[in-house]
């Protein structure tokens, strides 16, 4: 702790001084009221503090529509304010939500496509073992049928990698080894990064605060923090309540002090000042600060807590504003370089106070110096300016083939920055939303000054109007008359005698300048739109269907050119953490228990390849910021993949690969890789088929031409077989009629040699018989020859039969 009982210098404290008066209180309190009389103090309107919180503030009512309207109601009654008609009283003055749109707009796109860190080792020895890796693995892959068979004769004992996980070409290959290679530190280092952002809700709560703040106010800050109870911490900081050096880097790499105003209880102000502060300067501290506690009675108030073993002191919860700063400053550590008695040379430390020895030596004796920068740093409580927490930073991140360079633990972007004062997009379009709200409540106010139909009425000609016997009526009688029934009774006939026209005429409703007013209004619109550069195409406000493809992404070319320093400011905002906390991974004490709590969470492995380099130096980590497509390269990817689908040119696994993928070009790369794979599949298939069927019909034709063959010799064989059975059944035959014939004659030999006699008397008696037949048969003929005769001489009747 330091009082400030002295005035100081509003100029800082030497930048030469030794490191001993640099870490002394004095030295910490003259740098920190050096900045605040830089800034002023934060209660000062005309302060440098307050005219830019100011100006910040104003740009997020804006951003989220609920800036001040009175600057409207002055200039819209600035024409005659005291004799006004009363229509401005009743309208509505709420904003209109335009600003907020395109704000939001921006922060979602930049959201959506979700960054992650990609840790690549630039040191030699990392690049060496990596190129030797991809070396061997491209070798693999151009050996990789061989190793199939290696594997199928051995079952892959010998082999330390699987064939059928390689890819299948040089091409392919290559696209996997640009971002699939990884020494174990690496890994270790990504997990252990991507782990501490998922702890600290990096990048669902202050990633979204520090792009919100980057369209709004132009600037983003984070803050890490090696907290010894949260570890390694990264904490989101209001760009209102940061302070810095002059710079007009965007980057904010060449800051000589940071900080940033706090606003804790004083209860929290205790466990961070520890012994620092005794009660006495509390109370001091509550008194200054009461003004800003709305609660005086709890300034007197104390009891024992016999949980906390200790007095609370009401005034505990008062809050009180403290500036948490840092610097960085240049060092001078040196070295001796000595001579021995062997006559050999080596180099000693000698630390940051030295002096050199006066007189000659012995021996020579050589001293150098090497400058380092050094990060101090502490708590100045404001309007009581006691110090506290300061001293030399410890744990502070170095690249460790750099050590000389040091980084505060502030990670800061912005836009658009001149003269250290960033201007937003929204700050750009302020003087246009103006315009369009004064436009809005013109036109409310034209709506309500609109009067409704009205009606032209000349009194004269409705003037002794007669009806006949009811009398004459007056014009407000022939008027209730009209809006009662609809008949309008007048006089055709002037007192001359001359015709006039109708006394009553309609007046139809109108709203004055309506029509311009309208178009005042989408004027500022597209003067908005025209700034923030997100047109039609790029909110999708008026899609239009017949709209061409080109004229489509060039809309969105042009909208992604005019927001490109907003999404540029936050990846590197982004790189920039990842950087610090893989710098703070490498420094974790071995022994701590954050060390422990790690090595449970990724193992105890990659915290040793990350942090345990007793033999080798220390890797030298680049990160490199990836991020998701956009949405409309996501579209044309799934088109080209749908349509490789439906060509049946990729399978669903390689399409499934392809949008694992979140480079848009490696994707692409990879569809072409697996399509001209599948053609040549295909090619190859295709010629396997033809192939086929060539054998197919090859082996029909031998097929039919064998059927022919057996149908052939099946024919001939039946032929044989017939020949064979005609020719057994003829032998059969002939030995049949050969036995008949041999029966015949045999037959025949014994009716010859039987009935030999039997003959001989037959014909002797067949002579006889003959003989008789004959002697017969000439008796009858003599016998009819006499009757002839007879009859011819008349002597016997002629009988009709015999004729």
């Amino acid at each position: 702790m330091y009082n400030n009982n002295k005035r100081y210098s509003k100029n800082f404290p030497d930048p030469l001084a030794s490191r001993e008066t640099k870490m002394s209180n004095d030295y910490g309190m003259k740098y920190a009221k050096a900045i605040e009389n830089q800034w002023g103090k934060i209660q000062d309107e005309q302060s440098l503090y307050k005219k830019r919180a100011r100006n910040f503030e104003r740009n997020r009512d804006y951003a989220n529509g609920v800036q001040d309207t009175n600057i409207y109601k002055q200039i819209l009654t600035s024409l005659d304010p005291n004799n006004g008609d009363g229509s401005l009283v009743n309208l509505d003055y709420t904003p209109v939500p335009i600003l907020p749109k395109f704000a939001r707009i921006v922060v979602n796109k930049i959201l959506s496509r979700s960054p992650y860190p990609n840790l690549e080792a630039i040191d030699p020895i990392s690049t060496s073992a990596k190129n030797a890796q991809k070396q061997r693995i491209m070798n693999q892959v151009q050996l990789k049928e061989q190793l199939k068979q290696v594997k199928d004769m051995t079952g892959g004992l010998v082999l330390d990698q699987d064939p059928d996980s390689l890819p299948d070409s040089v091409e392919e290959a290559e696209i996997f080894l640009d971002t699939n290679i990884k020494t174990d530190a690496e890994v270790a280092g990504q997990i252990a990064t991507n782990l501490t952002l998922e702890w600290n809700d990096f990048s669902d709560n202050i990633y979204r605060r520090c792009i919100q703040d980057l369209v709004s106010c132009g600037m983003a800050v984070v803050k890490r923090d090696n907290d010894p109870n949260y570890g390694i911490k990264t904490s989101y900081v209001d760009p209102v309540k940061f302070i810095h050096s002059s710079t007009d880097d965007p980057n904010f790499s060449d800051l000589v002090y940071a900080g940033h105003i706090r606003t804790i209880s004083i209860q929290e102000l205790k466990r961070i000042a520890g012994d620092e502060l005794d009660e006495d300067q509390y109370k001091k501290i509550a008194e200054k600060s009461k003004s800003h506690n709305s609660d005086y009675n709890k300034m007197n108030q104390v009891y024992y807590d016999d949980t906390l073993g200790r007095n609370v002191y009401g005034y505990e919860e008062y809050m009180v504003d403290v500036l948490d700063f840092e610097f960085i400053s240049v060092d001078c550590m040196y070295f001796e370089e000595k001579e021995n008695q062997y006559g050999n040379t080596g180099f000693f430390y000698e630390g940051f106070e030295y002096k050199e020895k006066s007189g000659k030596g012995v021996y020579e004796r050589t001293p150098h110096k090497m400058e380092i920068s050094s990060v101090y740093g502490g708590m100045l409580i404001l309007d009581c300016d006691y110090l506290i927490n300061y001293g030399l930073k410890s744990n502070v991140p170095r690249n460790m083939h750099d050590v000389t360079r040091a980084r505060m633990s502030y990670s800061v972007v912005a836009t658009n920055l001149r003269d250290s004062m960033p201007k937003s997009m929204v700050e750009s379009c302020i003087g246009f939303a103006d315009m369009l709200q004064i436009t809005h409540l013109k036109i409310q106010q034209s709506i309500a000054k609109a009067k409704p139909d009205g009606l032209i009425i000349d009194i004269e000609g409705l003037e002794n109007v007669q009806l006949g016997k009811g009398g004459e009526l007056q014009p407000l009688e022939l008027h209730d008359i009209y809006e009662q029934t609809g008949v309008f009774y007048y006089r055709s006939k002037n007192a001359e005698g001359g015709f006039q026209g109708a006394p009553i005429q309609q007046i139809p409703n109108s709203i004055r300048n309506i029509n311009e007013l309208i178009t005042l209004y989408n004027h500022y619109l597209g003067m908005i739109r025209d700034t923030t550069g997100i047109n039609e195409m790029m909110d999708a406000s008026t899609p239009k269907g017949d709209t061409l493809v080109g004229v489509q992404q060039q809309a969105i070319a042009a909208g992604n050119n005019a927001t490109y320093d907003i999404t540029n400011a936050s990846t590197i905002l982004f790189k920039q953490v990842c950087q610090d906390i893989v710098r703070c991974l490498q420094i974790i004490p071995p022994d701590s228990l954050l060390m422990e709590i790690y090595k449970n969470a990724i193992g105890r492995e990659n915290m040793d390849a990350l942090s345990s380099f007793s033999d080798l130096p220390m890797y030298n980590f680049g990160v490199i910021i990836k991020k998701d497509m956009e949405d409309q390269e996501k579209v044309y990817l799934e088109q080209n993949i749908q349509q490789s689908l439906a060509q049946r040119e990729i399978d669903l696994e390689d399409a499934m690969a392809i949008r694992s993928l979140k480079d848009i070009n490696q994707a692409e790369r990879l569809l072409i890789v697996r399509r001209k794979k599948r053609m040549k599949e295909q090619q190859e298939a295709a010629q396997q088929n033809s192939q086929m069927q060539a054998q197919q019909a090859q082996q029909a034709q031998q097929a039919a031409s064998q059927a022919e063959q057996q149908r052939m010799q099946l024919e001939f064989q039946i032929e044989q077989q017939k020949m064979q059975m005609k020719t057994q059944m003829e032998i059969q035959l002939e030995e049949v009629r050969h036995q008949y014939r041999k029966e015949i004659e045999l037959i025949r030999a014994q009716a010859t040699l039987g009935f030999k006699t039997d003959d001989q008397d037959f014909r002797e008696k067949l002579e006889v018989f003959k003989e008789t037949k004959k002697d017969d048969r000439v008796k009858k003929q003599a016998e009819e020859q006499a009757k002839l005769i007879d009859k011819r001489k008349g002597k016997q009747p002629f009988d009709i039969s015999i004729i």
